[in-house]
Formats: C-alpha cells, structure tokens, sequence
C-alpha cells in the first residue's frame, strides 16, 4: 500500500457545479481513482478526466466503502458523497470501514455544502436560533425512533428540515410527520418542498403543513429528490432571491478561503463593489478587484446598511456582494440583508457558503451521520432541559457561541452520557483549536492537560462550537465514528 495515498472523503454539494468548493475540486483531482454512487459521479463528469472510476447502484454504500478502502493499495481515492459527508452521507461508514485497514491519519473527510442550506439560501429561508434534521427512511433507523424525534421537535417548536421524506414504496411516514406536527399546534407553519435543489428541474413549493395534510396530490408532488423545511420558532421566510441579482449575498464559509464555492469565488470576482465585516474582507482580499466597504454602524444595523449601500451601487449599474460568515441561512445577520431587499423593493442573490458546523464536523471525523440539531446558545433553564431531552432522543446536537460558563452548565447536564464530542474554535483558520473527548471527560476536565493547556486559557469571553455525537458514536484515534445503522442490514 503506498504509505503516501490518501482517502478523501468528499462532499460535493446538492448538485450543481458552482456549489462545489475549492478544497472538493482538489481532493478530487488530487485522486487517482474515484469511487462512488453513479448518479453523484455524473454531477462532477468534468472534474474525472482519465481517472480510474468506480461506481455503483443505490444500496451500494458498504461495497462503494470497502473497494474505496482497497484502491488504497494502488493510490488515492476519493469516495464521493453527495451534499455533505457527515449529512447521511459515506462520512462515517467511509471512516468505520477506514479504521479496520489504515490509519485514520490517511483519511480526510471534506465537508460540503448541504441540501437544507442550499434550499434555504435559494429560498428566502434563514434561521436564527435553531434548526432539526430528520431522515424519514426507516431503511437504517427503526420508526418509533424516528417518530419520537419528530414529536420531540414538533414539541420544541423548531423548524425541521426533512430528508428522504417519500418515495414511492414509502408513503405513510411523510403523513404520520404531518399528522404528529399537526397535533402539536403547527399546522399552518409554513412548509417548503424543495427538489432537486441546485440541479435541473429545481423547483421550490410553498404550502402549510395542513393543506399539505389534506391535499394527496400536494404529498404525490414529493419523491425522493425532495426536501422539506417546515417553518418554526426563528425561521425567517424573507422572499425569493433573484439569481442574477446584481447584489449577491455571498456565504465565504469558516474561514479557509478553499472552502468558497465556485458560485462565491465567481461573484466575488466579478463584483465592482465587496461589503462585509473587516476579517471577513481579509480572508478573501486575494479575490477581490473591486471596491471594498467594510461594515460600519452598530452590530444591529451594520448588515441592513451593507444592504442600502449595496442598492445604491446597483441602481448605477455596478455589482455588488455583501459577505456573510459561514452559511447565509444560518446564524448570521444575512435576514435582515434579505427583510431589508423585501421591504425596499430591490432583489438579491443568495450564495450558499460551508456552514461551521460542517466544517467543524469534518475535522472530527464523523459526528453527524444521523438526525442531530444545530443551536446558537439557547440561554438557561428550559432550553437547557431540552437539549437534554434531545439528547435522550438519539440526536446529535451543535451548539454554538459558547464560553467557560456556557460549556460549564451545558456539561454539567449532560456530562453523564457517554457521548463522543469535539470543542472546537476557529476551524480552518491559522489559530485553530480543537479537542476530541467524550462530553464526561469534558465534563470532568480529565482532558491530560488539554484543557487546561489549550482551552482553560482561552476560553473566556470566546466562541466555541460544541459537537455531542450520537449515541452510536465512538472515538479512535482522535476522530470520532459514527455508525449509521448499516450493520442492520449488512455484514461488513
């Protein structure tokens, strides 16, 4: 086996070649043999050239694994993943199968560019405070598990991106979703069905989670190729952005500029005139001919006033690109860009970027293969409870913007659970700092010194994210496994 070959793991986004990254386009051409589902394989045609490729059927997942792990004998390999590795993708199963041959330090998982996000983005859609993720297949997790999670978030009053939602052998479980919303006082939250998100034939419909209930030919409009995004607590539904806007609102990722999509390295070329926060401006100042306006005003206004600049510009012709961090629809200020545009009149393009939990996730390993909730601090007392009760769940859950206090209380509460987790800051940038460790070593600062050397120091008034694995997660190697319910149905 060539001890310099490597296994990537690559996520190529929901489709379409601009929502790609850099790092992705690399890992893959960086590859000598490339491994995967032959529908994904056909997204990135242009990206193989004359390497060898391997692909396969649906159901494929495990023998795609193993004959990835093998071609490692003869060179790199990339195994490719639709949307994101670590989103019901070959993340941890690539990883679980990895760990049995090579060392997991030959293994790289790159993150992409999710279909909830894309949806979102191309949408109108942001979140402020709190989003869930579902599967509705019951091909690898047993139904009343799935159906205690979706009560739990119905409950909770969070919005909730549904993947695998129909098919045309599984019907029932997209009725049972609406009826147990539906029950819980959230049958005219609004209700998008998205498919085939940044492919051909992309179409977006907008309905209720009632009307959706009662009309059979609404629930026949949703196959396999759909998403759904039901509204919640926090979800902001701004209108539709205009692709070809002269205003792009432009997701730049985490950090690393090899995280940018070939959309966000597009616009921010192309653009007479590039706003955004100082750090922001930094990161990507190698790309940018234009002008540059960094944000001005206080915090609450800064993005709404990047927006009028912006217009400004556009009505003299000029383009324009406001930067936000990470994912647009996700935790920033990007709605009031968008409630902003909505209520001027004005239209803006919306650019998907790499969320940090994604990225964060990736240099895990494998955290979130299964259903899990994303979280900005959710404050104390009954919020608190719930994570707990999500937790007890079988969710992985994210959580953002936490300090010493912050972490303390949270792992206090859960710190009895035998969960994989990483605590991370800054992933991607030079000053990075990440800790793999159950969340009882968390709890109990049993960290070798880690915590005090790394973290204890610095953690005051900073930012972390917090990744608490599922309960069928475990650590080797500094990288956490996830098993997604693949040994339920074959023996690998």
């Amino acid at each position: 086996m060539p001890s310099e070959s490597k296994l990537y793991i690559v996520g190529i986004g929901p489709g379409g070649h601009d929502q790609i990254t850099r790092k992705a386009v690399e890992a893959i051409r960086r590859s000598d043999y490339v491994v995967g589902y032959r529908t994904y394989l056909d997204l990135v045609r242009d990206l193989l050239g004359d390497k060898q490729v391997v692909s396969s059927g649906m159901g494929g997942e495990v023998d795609r694994a193993r004959t990835a792990v093998d071609l490692l004998e003869k060179g790199s390999v990339a195994l490719i993943s639709s949307g994101d590795p670590n989103i019901y993708g070959m993340g941890g199963l690539g990883l679980e199968v990895a760990s049995q041959r090579v060392g997991l330090d030959r293994t790289e998982v790159v993150p992409g560019i999710t279909s909830f996000t894309a949806a979102a983005c191309r949408s109108g859609i942001t979140f402020r405070d709190s989003v869930a993720i579902i599967s509705l297949s019951d091909l690898l997790t047993p139904w009343d598990d799935i159906e205690q999670r979706v009560r739990a978030i119905a409950v909770a009053g969070m919005p909730l991106a549904l993947y695998n939602p129909r098919s045309k052998k599984r019907t029932w479980q997209l009725e049972k979703t609406l009826e147990i919303c539906s029950r819980q006082g959230r049958g005219n939250e609004d209700l998008l069905v998205a498919k085939k998100v940044a492919r051909p034939g992309e179409e977006f419909l907008w309905t209720s989670v009632d009307r959706m209930r009662e009309k059979e030919e609404l629930q026949n409009e949703v196959d396999m190729f759909s998403l759904i995004i039901i509204g919640g607590e926090g979800m902001v539904r701004s209108g539709s952005p205009v692709p070809g806007s002269r205003i792009g609102l432009v997701g730049i990722g985490p950090g690393d500029r090899s995280h940018l999509t070939l959309e966000a390295e597009r616009l921010l070329k192309g653009s007479e005139m590039v706003l955004g926060a100082e750090r922001y401006l930094r990161s990507i100042k190698e790309l940018i001919k234009g002008e540059t306006i960094p944000h001005r005003g206080v915090p609450e206004e800064r993005m709404r006033s990047s927006l009028l600049t912006a217009k400004a510009a556009s009505d003299r012709g000029k383009t324009a690109s406001i930067l936000a961090g990470g994912d647009p629809s996700l935790f920033s200020s990007s709605w009031r860009v968008l409630e902003e545009a909505r209520v001027s009149g004005c239209s803006v393009h919306v650019a998907p970027g790499l969320s940090a939990f994604s990225a964060v996730a990736a240099r895990a390993g494998a955290p979130l293969v299964n259903d899990f909730v994303v979280l900005s601090w959710p404050g104390d007392g009954p919020r608190l409870g719930e994570i707990l009760n999500l937790m007890e769940r079988g969710f992985g859950v994210v959580i953002y913007n936490l300090d010493a206090e912050r972490l303390s209380l949270l792992t206090d509460l859960v710190g009895h659970m035998d969960r994989a987790s990483a605590l991370a800051r800054d992933v991607t940038r030079p000053e990075e700092v990440m800790v793999v460790a159950s969340i009882s070593d968390l709890a109990a600062q049993k960290l070798e010194g880690k915590i005090e050397g790394k973290i204890k120091r610095e953690i005051e008034g900073k930012r972390w994210t917090l990744i608490v694995a599922g309960p069928n997660s475990y650590i080797q190697n500094d990288k956490i496994i996830t098993r997604r319910g693949y040994e339920t149905k074959y023996n690998y």
